[in-house]
């Protein structure tokens, strides 16, 4: 994974002088309107790595970042854009997306909130303004699965330090995301097997 090697090095250089109000930025910014590949991943759990008893705000300021950007995002593509952005995205990926989300409601926005790139997160953000999705349910799917994703990360960091940075580079961002789905479903499997046994007399 040269990229992620790459961008690694360049967070670790350039970025993290800016520490959590630089991260907050690059939370908002990369769930609006300007990518930035797995780099809030790695920026957050540097900081996290650097600064261990500071991780839980990290996690906050990724978090509440990434939602008010895909925010943003959802309420320009809801105010009308939608002819703006049939010239830039295919319609049959929007299509699709657009199916997902009317099949499973706000479980597609937490799933996509989960996983890393390349996963098409922002085609879900695009296509819940266009449904015109309510909002609330839009944030907090969007909370809750980047709460998760970022959460995680956080106690990787804090708990293998910069080993869990070089996993990241390593084995590249859908390990992880791989690990996050994972972690997700066995969550629900224990709360809906809880709910299935009888009460106890």
């Amino acid at each position: 994974m040269l990229f992620l090697s790459k961008l690694a090095d360049w967070v670790e250089q350039v970025l993290l002088p800016l520490g959590i109000w630089g991260l907050a930025a690059a939370a908002v910014l990369d769930s609006s309107f300007v990518p930035f590949p797995s780099g809030v991943d790695l920026w957050m759990i540097t900081l996290a790595v650097r600064n261990p008893d500071q991780a839980p705000w990290y996690v906050l300021v990724a978090t509440v970042g990434s939602v008010a950007g895909a925010s943003i995002l959802y309420f320009a593509v809801r105010k009308g854009e939608e002819a703006f952005l049939g010239k830039r995205v295919p319609a049959e990926k929007i299509a699709r997306v657009r199916q997902r989300i009317e099949r499973t409601g706000s479980w597609a926005i937490v799933i996509a909130a989960l996983l890393p790139p390349p996963a098409p997160f922002k085609l879900f953000i695009l296509a819940a303004g266009l449904l015109q999705f309510p909002w609330m349910r839009f944030a907090v799917a969007l909370l809750i699965g980047r709460a998760i994703r970022y959460s995680l990360e956080g106690y990787l960091a804090v708990r293998y330090g910069r080993q869990a940075w070089e996993m990241l580079v390593r084995l590249g961002p859908w390990s992880l995301g791989v690990f996050l789905i994972a972690a997700v479903l066995v969550i629900l499997v224990l709360k809906f097997r809880r709910r299935a046994l009888p009460p106890r007399g």
